[in-house]
C-alpha cells in the first residue's frame, strides 16, 4: 500500500478531490485533514502506536526487508 500526502490550497476544491478519491474503486482509505491541528493530532497518534511495536528499534533497513518479505508473501 502506498500512502500520499497532497496539499490543496482551496477547501472546496479539496472536498472535491475528496469525492472523486473516495469514488475509485483501488482507493482504500481517504482521510480529510481540514487543519495543521488534526494533522498533527493524527500524526501523534500514530507515532504512539510505533512506539509500543518493534519499530523503534529497527533501521530501515529491517523496516524495509519486513515490508519485502510481507509483499512476497502468500495473501489471504
Amino acid at each position: 500500500m502506498e500512502t500520499l500526502l497532497v496539499k490543496v490550497s482551496e477547501k472546496q476544491k479539496a472536498n472535491m478531490l475528496v469525492e472523486l478519491l473516495k469514488s475509485m474503486d483501488f482507493i482504500e482509505s481517504v482521510d480529510y485533514m481540514d487543519d495543521l491541528k488534526s494533522f498533527k493530532e493524527a500524526f501523534d497518534n500514530i507515532n504512539e502506536i510505533a512506539l509500543s511495536t518493534d519499530l523503534k528499534n529497527m533501521t530501515m533497513e529491517d523496516i524495509n526487508k519486513e515490508i519485502k518479505e510481507y509483499r512476497l508473501s502468500p495473501q489471504q
